[in-house]
């Protein structure tokens, strides 16, 4: 067989063993050991499939590793071999006589080979199997996206906030609602979002379905999709691998279930299976895509989630023993395996530049494996290659690992620090002490320490007094931060980038607003050294040439000064043409008031119905804000012109205060300057002069009311929830109103400074005002 086809075929036999293991012993374990061990245990396969790595003598590697040749006629090499002096009474042999040389033949005339036949339908099925499991995952998105619908219903979106709170979960999380989704589900690795049959469920569901979905995001579950469906993709040829997919996707469900069930009183799990049965029967006809989580699964796979909900009970110690047992004997085994790495070379060394001692005949293959891995984990040390230290260190002696964990707590390398954390196998009591030393001398370190051992309160904590240690320390050294913004001196930051020795982060943030760009450098104590704008060059190997992707764009910046906005109340900040790598900047604060909502909606439609790149915030902590950063990426919603709006969704904003920026490349922006003048308004808050002159005022008829240099744009009997967009233009006020929601009754009432006629236009048309003075 080809070399080149050696190592998938080796790992793919050493991994089917570990699925036949594994395959068989489950129906022994089931009710044993927790659902979670039965679904992380399949990375020990998964693993196997992808990482040729093998200890020297296994049984794999020697089934497809040629012999050698005895040692009497090997060539000479970096190892001795003992020869035996021949007796003096012992002839020579003669040597046989040569024979002709044959000409190799020609590889041209010979054509393609069979080995390299099944290297290319091997190589072309893993590439067309990948291709088509990434289309048909791009396409179920689109899909999806083509008739979502953002759920905009207070009570769920602060549900779904309270339940992320409850799990740790630090990103916000999007709420869609597409009626042709089979069940609820979730998306995105990176953004993630809750896909919803129907909002229409009740508040019990809900938080059962975001339990579910949530737990799934916060266990990563997406991305342990996606590597078993690349290793699907590279094994596509194993009918084992296709079962072992299988299994964890039912694996996946169970041990999420498992989870959720943990955290539910036992009163409430009834309800929870409830919520199983009616997310199966709500939905549409899109089943979720290879790489998504959803809540409904088959009829067959229900029957068993139920089963485990009925009968579910917590782990006890005993099965946590058991299971650490199994898994550490299972990952024995299949590193034992091994796998074919290619042919013997005993005089190479794994570390350049660097040649491996003579190891006897009698060295065991564990100690050169050993010897070999510690040259690979002090050089990949001192050259800061973490991937190759990861790599390296766990075939090392526990003692050894403990040398090199001292050693990167003193060096303060949080990276590879990390990396034995997560790797060493300590009793309590070893912990305790870690911790408490690294409380005491390296906060940064500490934080790992806790992060590994899922101590979220001590590490929230830990979290809060860093941050309040960090603004001291960047205040001492001329550092201060407005919300999200940095300032150094007064200046306003562009990019700020804190970074350790060892190039890893403590802080990168970005500011397309601001001028400067600023660089804090630290020691191997962890404290700052130098604060120094960064060179164009550091710049450039971040972010590529930033000048140049911002070259022809137009900053726009919209203020928002507003003493007051009326509850249920759109307003329009102008329309605006969004294309690809368009930045969009928020930063909007209200003193009073429960939620603020931000974002674009489309020419076309309601931005009750549809809202693109918006924010919707309910007041935290005493604070109401809404700020975030975004991209348009043309891909997902198309280029076009879009209206910026603000909306009070929940009762009256009163006090806000901030700006909008926008980096635009195409289209010329409306003039927005005197809009913090104008203003939504109720009758009683009118003066007694204006709210006297409304006694005149016939229903349904339009009236400019002058009163005490203000002028009041007032229309009795308007049934409609509206939006309206102020602009100045020509020396006059620009009004465009648009109807959103009919409702049984209502009239519309805006304020303006009296130094300008009012030109108003209601869905476009022109409306005819008459003006009355006070």
């Amino acid at each position: 067989m080809a070399e080149y086809l050696k190592v998938p075929v080796s790992l793919s036999l050493s991994g089917s063993l570990v699925i036949l293991v594994l395959l068989l012993c489950g129906p022994l374990l089931r009710g044993r050991v927790s659902r979670r061990w039965q679904y992380y245990v399949w990375l020990v396969a998964i693993f196997r499939l992808l990482l040729p790595l093998s200890p020297q003598a296994s049984p794999i590697g020697a089934l497809f590793r040629e012999p050698e040749a005895p040692p009497a006629v090997q060539a000479a090499g970096p190892y001795a071999v003992e020869t035996v002096p021949a007796r003096a009474e012992t002839a020579p042999k003669p040597l046989p006589p040569a024979q002709p040389s044959v000409p190799p033949p020609d590889r041209a005339s010979a054509g393609i080979s069979p080995a390299e036949a099944l290297a290319l339908a091997w190589l072309g099925g893993a590439l067309v199997l990948m291709v088509w499991r990434v289309s048909a995952y791009l396409h179920f998105l689109r899909c999806l996206r083509a008739g979502r619908r953002e759920v905009s219903a207070p009570a769920l979106l602060d549900l779904l906030a309270r339940t992320g709170e409850e799990l740790k979960v630090r990103r916000p999380v999007e709420l869609w609602e597409n009626p042709l989704a089979a069940s609820p589900m979730l998306l995105g690795l990176v953004r993630p979002r809750i896909v919803l049959p129907s909002a229409a469920v009740s508040e019990t569901d809900f938080r059962c379905t975001a339990l579910h979905e949530l737990t799934h995001y916060r266990r990563r579950d997406l991305l342990y999709k996606w590597l078993v469906q690349l290793t699907v993709c590279l094994h596509w040829w194993n009918p084992l691998v296709w079962v072992m997919a299988r299994e964890i996707d039912r694996a996946c469900e169970l041990a999420c279930d498992e989870a959720v069930l943990r955290r539910l009183k036992p009163e409430e799990r009834l309800s929870y299976g409830d919520a199983l049965l009616r997310a199966l029967e709500s939905g549409g006809g899109y089943r979720a895509a290879q790489g998504s989580v959803s809540l409904g699964e088959s009829a067959e796979l229900l029957k068993e989630r139920l089963s485990a909900i009925m009968n579910f009970k917590k782990p006890s110690k005993w099965t946590a023993l058991l299971s650490l047992v199994l898994a550490a004997a299972l990952t024995t085994g299949a590193a034992a395996a091994g796998a074919y790495t290619g042919p013997a070379k005993r005089g190479a060394s794994p570390v350049k530049g660097t040649a491996l001692p003579p190891l006897s005949a009698q060295a065991s293959s564990s100690e050169n494996l050993r010897l070999r891995s510690a040259l690979l984990a002090e050089r990949s040390y001192e050259e800061g290659d973490v991937a190759a230290f990861s790599i390296a260190v766990p075939f090392l002696s526990q003692e050894e690992q403990t040398a090199f964990l001292e050693r990167a707590y003193e060096d303060g390398s949080s990276a590879f620090f990390s990396v034995l954390v997560n790797l060493l196998d300590w009793d309590e009591a070893t912990l305790d002490a870690w911790i408490a030393r690294a409380a005491k001398e390296n906060a940064a370190l500490c934080s790992i320490l806790l992060k590994a051992l899922d101590r979220d309160e001590e590490l929230e904590a830990l979290e809060k007094e860093l941050e309040a240690k960090q603004a001291e320390e960047y205040k001492a050294a001329g550092i201060t931060k407005e919300g999200r913004v940095y300032y150094y001196q007064g200046h306003m930051v562009r990019i700020f980038l804190d970074s350790r020795p060892d190039a890893s982060f403590v802080t990168l943030d970005m500011n397309p607003q601001g001028l400067l760009d600023l660089k804090v450098e630290r020691g191997a104590d962890g404290k700052i050294r130098s604060v120094r704008e960064m060179t164009k060059a550091e710049v450039e190997e971040l972010f590529g040439d930033w000048d140049d992707l911002e070259e022809g764009g137009m900053d726009v910046t919209i203020p928002v000064e507003q003493t007051r906005m009326q509850g249920g109340s759109w307003i329009y900040l102008g329309e605006y043409i969004l294309s690809q790598g368009d930045r969009i900047h928020y930063d909007v604060t209200a003193e009073t008031g429960g939620r603020m909502k931000i974002g674009f909606c489309s020419m076309e439609q309601s931005p009750e119905d549809v809202t693109y790149y918006s924010v919707s915030n309910k007041r935290t902590n005493g604070e109401l804000r809404c700020a975030a950063d975004f991209v348009f990426d043309g891909e997902a919603v198309k280029p076009g012109s879009y209206r910026l709006f603000l909306h009070a969704p929940e009762g009256d904003l009163g006090n806000l205060k901030g700006s909008i920026s926008l980096t635009l490349k195409q289209g010329n922006p409306p003039d927005l300057a005197a809009n913090p003048d104008a203003r939504a308004m109720t009758v009683e808050e009118l003066p007694a002069a204006a709210r006297k002159a409304m006694d005149q005022c016939a229903v349904r008829t339009w009236y400019v009311i002058h009163s005490e240099g203000r002028q009041y744009l007032y229309c009795n009997g308007f049934p409609w929830w509206y939006a309206w967009q102020p602009t100045w233009e020509d020396g006059s006020w620009q009004v465009k109103i648009r109807q959103l929601k009919k409702q049984d009754s209502g009239y519309l009432l805006l304020t303006f400074p009296d130094n300008a006629p009012l030109n108003v236009t209601l869905e476009g048309e022109p409306v005819r005002l008459t003006d009355i003075q006070t």
